[in-house]
């Protein structure tokens, strides 16, 4: 079939000189696939029939590929990426996709991977951010705009480790203590809810509800893209109470306006000042959760209350209360008494 349906989306299947291509129509309209499986196939057909396609340059996809996604909430992030990439390409004067290659994206990785900036040494995580923009744009350009015939190999650096970064809480009062207004009321909401940095700093009044204590956010202010109401606790309440009538829109403000970021250095000279070391401001997050956990809170629970989808990133919390475990450990006790009985007679005699 030219069309087929996948869920709720069609798909086009389409066979051009012995090679097939599949992929999406990105619509759940029948008649709008159609054309869109035509147009395609005309597209192929100049491609490889006429082979009049026109060479395409690495900014032309990164652009295309940031207008496409447009909507997604990592945006600011992928604008960045492709930011980056440009300079980068253009300082080894790469301009087409065709003469992007496995090797210089390895070595522009390698180039990028321990280089030193004023908040320490590039992580292999964030590299691999970078490295994973990269090939969503190569993937795109090869796949959905048949731009290039393949896209080459963007292997990610091996054996990045979870970071499990959070802090105690007197580290956490002497944190917000160093802190200027507005961060240290924001920073004190975000480690009492577990709220995500967006999500703190865009707060909206309407988005409160003081009566009932909580907070409810659309699904369009989500990371999971789906609706979360957070139950405020009165360390919360407390904060937020203490910026009624400072704005009537947003519940945060600087100088009248609503905060949109966290300046770096400032972030950095509090930490410092706390006699911290290597906190970002969403192991305020992993410290609710981490501190919740600790004291008992079970994981189905834990992760209601923070939001997440899925319970595997709950797991990561999990081995921080074994209460619960203490009974099975135990019976490595009954198993070894008779052994230990034994010892302590040889060693009395």
């Amino acid at each position: 079939m030219a069309i087929y349906r996948r869920g709720n989306v069609w798909w086009y299947n389409i066979n051009m000189k012995g090679k097939n291509f599949r992929g999406s129509c990105k619509t759940e309209d029948e008649q709008q696939a159609l054309e869109f499986h035509d147009r395609l196939k005309a597209d192929l057909w100049r491609e490889r029939v006429l082979r009049d396609a026109k060479k395409r340059s690495v900014h032309e996809a990164i652009d295309r590929f940031l207008k496409e996604h447009e909507h997604k909430r990592s945006y600011s992030d992928d604008l960045r990426y492709g930011n980056w990439w440009k300079e980068q390409f253009n300082s080894v004067q790469v301009k087409l996709l065709d003469d992007v290659t496995p090797d210089l994206v390895m070595d522009i990785r390698d180039e990028e991977l321990g280089r030193e900036t004023s908040r320490g040494p590039i992580s292999k995580a964030t590299v691999n951010r970078k490295l994973a923009f990269l090939r969503s744009v190569l993937n795109a350009a090869a796949r959905e705009w048949l731009w290039i015939e393949k896209a080459p190999k963007v292997r990610l650096l091996p054996g990045e480790r979870e970071r499990r970064r959070f802090l105690e809480p007197d580290e956490v009062v002497r944190l917000v203590e160093k802190l200027p207004r507005p961060y240290a009321d924001m920073a004190l909401l975000a480690v009492s809810t577990g709220l995500r940095q967006g999500n703190v700093f865009g707060l909206r009044w309407d988005q409160v509800n003081m009566q009932r204590k909580i907070a409810t956010f659309p699904n369009e202010v989500m990371k999971n893209g789906l609706p979360f109401s957070c139950a405020l606790n009165e360390t919360a309440m407390s904060v937020i109470r203490k910026w009624i009538g400072q704005d009537t829109q947003f519940v945060f403000t600087k100088d009248g306006q609503p905060v949109t970021e966290l300046p770096s250095r400032m972030w950095a000279k509090a930490v410092k000042e706390a006699g911290l070391e290597d906190v970002r401001w969403h192991d305020l997050r992993h410290t609710w959760a981490s501190l919740l956990r600790q004291s008992g809170i079970d994981l189905a629970d834990l992760q209601e209350m923070g939001g997440w989808e899925s319970g595997v990133m709950v797991q990561r919390y999990a081995h921080l209360n074994v209460d619960h475990l203490a009974g099975k450990a135990a019976v490595m006790d009954g198993l070894l008494a008779p052994k230990r009985t034994v010892v302590q007679i040889k060693h009395t005699a």
